[in-house]
């Protein structure tokens, strides 16, 4: 398979582009919004964000080898005289993420997308950790997981990966409909439903509806929904879909997970109903025994033996600041300190309550 790339045809498909110079177009493989970035024959994308102008660094980009640049119409009087190609939209925001929609198009990669009140980060660090065993996968990075953050990520990868995994948030009503409808997943997977973001999206059914966008998605895409069978609300909302594989630790779910023990350390000892196998996680915690669930499950759909899960196990790290438990001469932190809520404060409280031994 030949490099991925966004051709002239590609550009003149989008709404409201206009296109200078398009005889010395030639076909990107790289698609940049920081000038930093820029590789040889890169498309640069003027982005304005809450601190700097894209295009400020126009000129810094052409110079760093830039081949084109997509700007604001409103801004092309002062780029008129470039020689180069340059095209012209009304929001290269909403055309930023209308390129990616057509990269993840052009990818082979099956398309994982994980969001939730609480666990998504850790969820997608164990998804991207397990699939690793048996594929070339690409996964969100830091924080790039909103409106710049998806497009971002899906335009890391390539024509070599097998999964992209990405982890889409929001704090704001649309935010996850919009990048929903850029990343097209084959999965969706919704880690439950808390009160996160409560203080913008109102109540927990706002909330469920927001983040069911990416179950909506993969319906339209003919994908796989995923749902938390432990979460009433998903529980309740999710009949209306045709493809769903659940998951949960009580009832009767698809795949039902098994807390064996815990160690003197307060490991938790993990298996699943139907299997003989036992997987120690390297992660304290029952709601990481949740998460690593919902990561078994992915990794099960898409075909991963035991042996590969339990190797992935062993591979996977605590998240920063996500019930990171660091051991002193003298003292135990829980470190849950990252973008707290009710729901991580009790899951490390019962993680003292159950785990004297830490």
């Amino acid at each position: 398979m030949g490099k991925i790339k966004i051709t002239l045809e590609d550009l003149f498909n989008l709404p409201s582009a206009v296109i200078y110079n398009p005889d010395e177009f030639k076909p990107v493989s790289s698609v940049q919004i920081d000038s930093r970035k820029i590789k040889n024959g890169s498309l640069f994308v003027a982005i304005k964000g809450e601190k700097y102008d894209g295009h400020d660094f126009v000129k810094d980009a052409i110079r760093k080898g830039a081949g084109s640049v997509l700007i604001n119409s409103k801004e092309y009087k002062k780029f008129s005289s470039l020689k180069i190609p340059v095209i012209t939209v009304d929001d290269t925001i909403i055309t930023f993420g209308k390129l990616a929609n057509l990269w993840r198009k052009k990818l082979r990669a099956k398309v994982v997308s994980i969001t939730g009140s609480n666990g998504k980060t850790t969820t997608k660090e164990m998804v991207a950790t397990l699939l690793s065993e048996k594929f070339n996968v690409v996964k969100t990075e830091a924080n790039n997981n909103n409106h710049i953050g998806v497009p971002l990520t899906i335009f890391s990868a390539d024509e070599k990966c097998d999964v992209l995994v990405l982890e889409q948030g929001t704090n704001h009503i649309g935010e996850i409909p919009y990048s929903a409808k850029i990343s097209e997943p084959d999965f969706a997977l919704i880690t439950n439903i808390g009160e996160s973001h409560v203080e913008f999206l109102k109540n927990k059914e706002t909330i469920y509806k927001e983040k069911s966008a990416l179950f909506d998605a993969a319906e339209k895409n003919g994908g796989i929904v995923l749902a938390n069978f432990d979460d009433p609300i998903i529980k309740k909302k999710v009949g209306k879909y045709s493809s769903v594989i659940s998951y949960g630790f009580s009832g009767n779910p698809y795949i039902k997970g098994i807390i064996k023990s815990f160690t003197k350390e307060g490991l938790t000892e993990f298996t699943v109903k139907g299997s003989k196998e036992i997987v120690k996680l390297p992660v304290y915690g029952e709601s990481n025994a949740k998460n690593f669930l919902a990561a078994v499950a992915i990794a099960k759909l898409l075909g991963l033996e035991w042996n590969e899960i339990k190797s992935g196990a062993k591979k996977i790290k605590p998240v920063n600041g996500r019930l990171e438990v660091k051991k002193y001469k003298e003292a135990v932190v829980i470190d849950d300190t990252y973008n707290s809520s009710p729901t991580s404060i009790k899951a490390a409280y019962e993680l003292v309550k159950k785990n004297q031994n830490i």
